[in-house]
């Protein structure tokens, strides 16, 4: 029974890395590549603080920064914030390459960040696909 669960949890771990595999695989194939140029970089602080008696600490630090991208698809301009997250923020100024969603220009991903998740979700996927092959055959023999 012990094999079979750990044979599941392999499966549902290798479908969910599929899906995100063809999600990035989607922004490869049909993406539309455009140049775009870091308008501004802007911190994203969150604030944590613990309380013991009455002494309150606090701290806020930066967790990541995010970037307002201005790039041009069909003759029409784009300003859109990133959703990357970056832990160093990008500099002012510099052009990056970026896949476009198709249908939705405003929807956009990093092209090296693609190519390299690409990768390790690959390696992942066939990861969790061995680790279910393994308990499936220790069940079946």
């Amino acid at each position: 029974m012990r094999d079979i669960i750990l044979a599941c949890i392999g499966i549902v771990t290798a479908a969910a890395g599929c899906v995100y595999l063809a999600r990035l695989l989607y922004y490869k194939k049909f993406g539309v590549i455009a140049k775009a140029e870091v308008l501004e970089a802007k911190e994203v602080i969150k604030k944590k603080g613990i309380v013991l008696e009455s002494v309150a600490f606090k701290s806020s630090r930066a967790d990541n920064y995010v970037h307002i991208m201005k790039y041009d698809i069909g003759g029409k301009t784009y300003e859109v914030q990133d959703k990357a997250g970056y832990t160093q923020p990008l500099k002012v100024g510099s052009t990056h390459l970026i896949l476009c969603d198709p249908k939705e220009p405003e929807k956009f991903k990093f092209e090296e960040d693609v190519q390299k998740h690409i990768t390790i979700a690959g390696a992942l996927v066939a990861m969790a696909v061995v680790f279910a092959g393994r308990f499936i055959y220790s069940y079946l023999h």
